[in-house]
């Protein structure tokens, strides 16, 4: 495995939930890509693989979250797809979104631009009280599945219950989820689910996924219409399926190397359900291994990739990165929070552990 994922050599990689290590599939699919444009792009052939790529990209990511290819849309981030659904609705001034306090900017800066625009009242409620917090007004709920800030894994289902009880959508932020754990978004109660490709799916910057269930495709307004949203090009025949609300024309390579790294996971032995259960199991050795460093206190324990931590005596998180950077160690400081993280991954082995204990100051 770790053959075949360059960026894991000659450092210890701990920020995917960053961007992850891409498998060399994906980036050979990626540069297969590129050299087609040496070729005429206005031939029929060539609009067939950029349509036929599309679909298959839409199937892998579907594959990756339990769900058909006609519920995907095509994205380029989480923060898209988060951005395509919540402007995509018809909004009431008065009307409220309830969040936690640990929200990412990607569900943060869309939801302000509700409230700019809309008059849409954004509640910030602690993780725990989610569901609790929901009332008549609550049109929606928009919370990420894993917090990026601890990982913490949300129990989405108790949240999906209580705001449809008042006629309001549940709206996840996947980017720390898809990949990390097992995600059926169905069985989580969402109405829509967004996800990230370069994060824990390994795939390239720019390239992601929306699910979005078929109750709420028809009621969601295609924010960036255009040719791909269309059923042949045809003006104001949007696409019944979720690819009406497609964001844009992706880029084809993007799109090759997402979908190569989907399926390079597919491949291995036991296929992504062995990869999550590797990723629990290397993260529980994790957490073992660094609760026997001096001073350092571990974050809550969800069972997935995410650990945070913090360091006593270290609260300039952003030095302590940079420190652990030179050093070869690649984590990620949370702004405005005292926390650390590293990503441990299904590739991460006991010396990179090891590595990380030993960079640690005193």
């Amino acid at each position: 495995m770790r053959d075949q994922l360059p960026a894991v050599h000659g450092t210890v990689h701990m920020n995917t939930g960053t961007s992850g290590p891409m498998p060399q599939a994906a980036i050979d699919a990626m540069r297969r890509s590129v050299e087609q444009n040496g070729e005429p792009r206005i031939t029929r052939a060539y609009f067939e693989s950029l349509l036929g790529g599309r679909d298959v990209a839409r199937a892998a990511a579907g594959r990756a979250v339990g769900a058909p290819p006609e519920e995907i849309a095509l994205t380029t981030s989480t923060t898209l797809g988060i951005g395509l659904v919540m402007s995509g609705l018809d909004w009431r001034e008065g009307e409220e979104v309830v969040t936690t306090t640990e929200e990412h900017p990607g569900i943060l800066s869309p939801l302000d631009v509700l409230w700019q625009r809309h008059g849409v009242v954004p509640r910030f409620v602690d993780a725990a009280d989610v569901a609790d917090a929901v009332n008549d007004r609550t049109k929606m709920v928009a919370v990420s599945h894993v917090l990026w800030t601890t990982g913490r894994t949300l129990d989405l289902q108790p949240i999906a219950d209580a705001v449809h009880e008042v006629g309001g959508l549940l709206l996840v932020d996947g980017a720390q989820s898809a990949g990390n754990i097992t995600v059926d978004v169905a069985a989580t109660g969402a109405d829509a689910y967004a996800f990230s490709g370069q994060k824990w799916l390994l795939g390239p910057l720019g390239s992601g996924a929306l699910w979005v269930s078929p109750e709420l495709t028809q009621r969601v307004w295609p924010v960036t219409s255009g040719y791909l949203n269309l059923e042949g090009g045809e003006i104001g025949k949007f696409k019944t399926t979720a690819g009406r609300l497609d964001g844009g024309s992706n880029d084809p390579a993007t799109v090759a190397g997402f979908t190569a790294a989907l399926e390079w996971v597919e491949g291995l032995p036991g296929g992504r359900a062995r990869w999550v259960e590797q990723i629990a199991d290397n993260a529980a050795a994790a957490r073992e291994r660094l609760a026997e460093v001096p001073g350092l206190e571990l974050g809550l324990d969800s069972g997935n990739g995410l650990v945070a931590f913090t360091l006593a005596g270290h609260e300039d998180t952003a030095g302590l990165a940079a420190l652990l950077a030179e050093r070869r160690v690649l984590v990620r400081f949370i702004p405005h929070t005292p926390w650390m993280r590293a990503s441990i991954g299904a590739w991460t082995t006991p010396e990179d552990v090891e590595a990380l204990a030993a960079a640690l100051p005193g």
